[in-house]
């Protein structure tokens, strides 16, 4: 029986059920929550594979510019009931909720050894993207690698930018290819035996618009996706793959794909599209399943490939109605502050800048379905991860770029602390600006965000009112107690009721509800939030 019509056949008899016992259907949390595991890694049939185009697609960009691609317009729908992300193939909850060492932020998402050098690497084939050639090359230990190297007239630009790019969207939650970055000679490379191409030719072809050292060696970048039994395609950022039967949730209905808007913001993925993203299918435990990457990551930060990225990259998209009329009633003269905006002429650094960046009128180039319903309680999602790094740790990733330059080095890692800031401004205040709620002896603890990034008094006095939560009927019971508090540990009531909600009023900014769940031995756990703001402005601004 198709995996997809038996799914139906469950969903229909557990709707019948639930609408002939009306009562349960009440029923708030239950007794996994909340699920930090989803279960989309289960053993399903192989999906077709189809080919990548390079480039946005133009009929995409037409459908999003004259009608809003997918069908989910309301809150994202993958999140479990304190609006976290479980784990999938999708998205691992890593340095927010298990802080990773420097080390860890430096090896990113290598997992393995590095290519293996013992042997000549054979080129199987040469393309090129954004300018740049690129190889598919197979090392001395028969594993596959794509081979990426700069121009010459921006060397350092794209292949440590994908360094960077790579290590800060890992320690996100992300899935992105395994990246190394190496110096060699041409003669390391061989053209295959099967082919008609001469070896010499394709070292010109990767190495002719490139710029080797005082020692004759061309610094390259080689990623790989671990894992891989074979590469299936882009995936959309709306919608399901109809032949994936553990994709379940619409693309633009993904928090981590609508938060995603806010990491491509920080660091600037404006080229992001379908052709830099890849579903592939792994093996584990004797499972085949679909895991979907973020690829091709030579375009982040200041690079746009082969040169830097123009001004307006990360400003408008490449079809935005009202620029092009604005620009025509103006003689071209209109534009925001960006227009003037400079980067210093740094090797590696192209253009990227912060004076000028607003998160909430940053845009992709393409216009992104997912990144359109990024909504406030998204954006916290993401900007309380992104808040989270440390100067030390922005350095730590950034120096894995081995810019000759220092300056080149100071110079981003102020910059994306200065954009981190920008968008901790904008996104942290959503309902309190409060997280990381546990219960630890008789108090249920938060941190303060706001104040832990200097945004708000570190001593702000909240208003905390205690309820009995009836989870069965999903209801609000009798009120327990009403205070205020300026303290990051509010004490529990003395009563022990199975449920307990507080909600906690932050002036100026929203309320957060909080729900505790005694567990058996007596002590409560955190089960559930939500957040709500004093006042919603819209998330995603006009052009300036």
């Amino acid at each position: 029986m198709d995996v997809r019509f038996l799914g139906l056949v469950v969903a229909l008899v557990l709707v019948g059920w639930m609408e002939a016992a009306p009562a349960a259907t009440a029923q708030r949390f239950y007794p996994d929550d909340p699920i930090w595991e989803d279960p989309d890694r289960m053993d399903m049939p192989a999906p077709e594979a189809h080919g990548v185009p390079d480039g946005p697609d133009p009929i995409g960009i037409l459908a999003s510019v004259f009608g809003q691609a997918g069908n989910h317009t309301g809150p994202a729908v993958n999140v479990n009931t304190v609006e976290g992300v479980p784990n999938s193939s999708w998205y691992t909850n890593r340095h927010y909720h298990d802080r990773l060492s420097l080390d860890a932020l430096a090896r990113g998402p290598n997992t393995r050894r590095p290519p293996d050098t013992s042997a000549a690497w054979t080129v199987l084939r040469v393309d090129e993207a954004n300018g740049l050639p690129h190889a598919v090359v197979r090392d001395g230990a028969d594993r596959t690698y794509r081979l990426w190297v700069d121009h010459r007239r921006h060397p350092e630009l794209a292949t440590g930018a994908a360094m960077i790019g790579s290590r800060l969207l890992h320690a996100l939650g992300y899935n992105v290819p395994e990246h190394w970055l190496m110096r060699i000679r041409p003669n390391r490379l061989t053209a295959a035996a099967d082919t008609v191409v001469q070896t010499g030719t394709v070292r010109k072809q990767i190495f002719g618009e490139a710029r080797a050292d005082s020692t004759g060696r061309f610094r390259v970048l080689l990623t790989r996706l671990p894992g891989a039994v074979r590469r299936i395609g882009p995936f959309a950022f709306h919608g399901t793959r109809p032949d994936d039967a553990n994709d379940i949730f619409p693309h633009e209905a993904r928090r981590e794909l609508r938060g995603l808007r806010v990491a491509a913001a920080w660091i600037n993925h404006s080229k992001i599209h379908p052709s830099r993203t890849m579903d592939v299918l792994v093996t584990e435990d004797d499972r085949k399943f679909v895991r979907h990457y973020l690829t091709r990551l030579t375009t982040v930060l200041g690079s746009g490939g082969a040169r830097p990225k123009r001004k307006w990259s990360g400003h408008e998209h490449i079809l935005e109605i009202r620029a092009v009329l604005t620009r025509m009633g103006t003689l071209g003269l209109s534009g925001g502050g960006w227009m003037e905006a400079t980067a210093p002429d740094l090797r590696g650094v192209g253009h990227i800048e912060s004076e000028q960046f607003r998160p909430g009128a940053w845009r992709p180039e393409a216009p992104n379905p997912a990144f359109e319903r990024c909504d406030s309680t998204d954006a916290f999602w993401a900007a309380r991860q992104i808040a989270a790094f440390t100067a030390a740790e922005i350095r730590a990733v950034v120096e894995t770029a081995e810019y000759s330059n220092p300056q080149t080095t100071d110079y981003l890692v102020r910059t994306l602390r200065e954009r981190q800031r920008a968008i901790a401004r904008a996104y942290l205040g959503y309902g309190g600006g409060i997280d990381r709620f546990a219960v630890q002896g008789d108090s249920l603890r938060f941190v303060d965000l706001l104040a832990r990034h200097d945004l708000a008094p570190a001593a702000t006095s909240r208003t905390v009112t205690w309820h009995v939560f009836d989870n069965e009927a999903d209801r609000v019971r009798r009120r327990l107690r009403r205070v205020r508090s300026p303290r990051e540990a509010l004490r529990l009531p003395s009563a022990s009721p199975p449920f307990l909600r507080a909600v906690i009023e932050t002036p100026g900014q929203g309320t957060t509800a909080v729900y505790l769940r005694r567990q058996n031995e007596g002590r409560y756990a955190v089960v559930g939030r939500e957040l709500e703001p004093q006042r919603r402005p819209p998330l995603i601004q006009a052009r300036e």
